[in-house]
């Protein structure tokens, strides 16, 4: 319904207008309409904002990551977090819980040969604690435990990540810091310059005139079959380009008809003599002046 009007969106089904005992109903016909292989794993809340977001604090469990399954037939499993989904879902790793469906031949997907397929399945966020590594304070040694819930508190700076973060803690205990999963390094291009040379100036412009890039490189930066580069402009392209003309007062008519007509009268050359007599009159108005600013500096 894109061509309904600003006024006319009211008619629009609005699912944050719905209300909330009539949810039930909208989620039943979601799940009618959808095939088995294609409906979400996560219960969705379809009136709130599920897309992914780009805080870690509101992540909380980022790629990477150890968590361990609470809940369902996986209970107990330790695995790693290969992405996210929407609604608050995981993708876990090969360990974690995964669907058989049937898929229609119409859906298979490229090297596809069976109609069998299996996948990993969404997990909630609310069925996954945090494993991490923590020191023992009376042995001193390394154990492996499950964080209950975390806090992201204070800041920081992280050289891997290359941005400000906050420190991830466990909730009531703030100085046990839990450190985030390192990024996967990316690979140096043959355009990419080295950290200990990106400070330093290698161009320098030579001509504030002349362009440095040569005539025969240009058609590699600019198309030249662009459709912004026509030689001609179409009677639209005209009309799109000439501003309106503003109606005119009969006091302005008169102006611009006064300033034609004196532009046509011939212009005078000034003489010498002319320039002698104007040269003349210009000092005695600076005598006069000089003179009055004697007597006001005597007062």
């Amino acid at each position: 319904m894109s061509f309904l009007s600003k006024a006319g969106e009211r008619f629009k089904l609005n699912l944050k207008r719905v209300p909330k005992f009539r949810l039930g109903q909208y989620e039943k016909l979601q799940n009618k309409s959808h095939p088995p292989f294609l409906r979400p794993d996560v219960k969705i809340d379809i009136q709130a904002d599920n897309s992914i977001p780009t805080d870690f604090s509101k992540l909380k469990y980022l790629v990477g990551d150890r968590v361990m399954i609470v809940k369902g037939p996986k209970k107990g499993s330790i695995c790693k977090v290969s992405r996210h989904v929407e609604g608050n879902g995981y993708i876990l790793d090969e360990n974690g819980p995964t669907n058989t469906v049937a898929i229609p031949k119409m859906f298979w997907q490229e090297g596809q040969k069976s109609h069998i397929v299996t996948y990993p399945r969404a997990v909630s966020g609310d069925n996954l604690r945090l494993v991490a590594e923590i020191e023992d304070e009376k042995t001193g040694q390394m154990k492996t435990v499950a964080v209950e819930n975390l806090e992201f508190k204070g800041q920081y700076y992280d050289e891997d990540y290359k941005k400000v973060l906050k420190y991830r803690t466990v909730k009531g205990q703030n100085d046990l810091h839990i450190p985030y999963p390192r990024p996967d390094p990316k690979e140096e291009g043959q355009l990419c310059t080295e950290v200990d040379n990106v400070r330093e100036r290698t161009y320098f412009v030579e001509s504030a005139v002349k362009s440095s890039i040569p005539e025969d490189a240009l058609l590699t930066i600019r198309n030249p079959h662009s459709k912004y580069r026509r030689a001609k402009l179409t009677k639209l392209d005209v009309k799109r380009l000439t501003p309106p003309s503003m109606p005119l007062s009969e006091t302005r008519k008169a102006y611009w008809k006064e300033k034609r007509e004196l532009s046509k009268l011939p212009k005078v050359n000034i003489t010498d003599e002319m320039k002698a007599f104007l040269g003349a009159k210009i000092r005695e108005h600076e005598k006069v002046k000089a003179k009055q600013f004697e007597e006001v500096s005597k007062l």
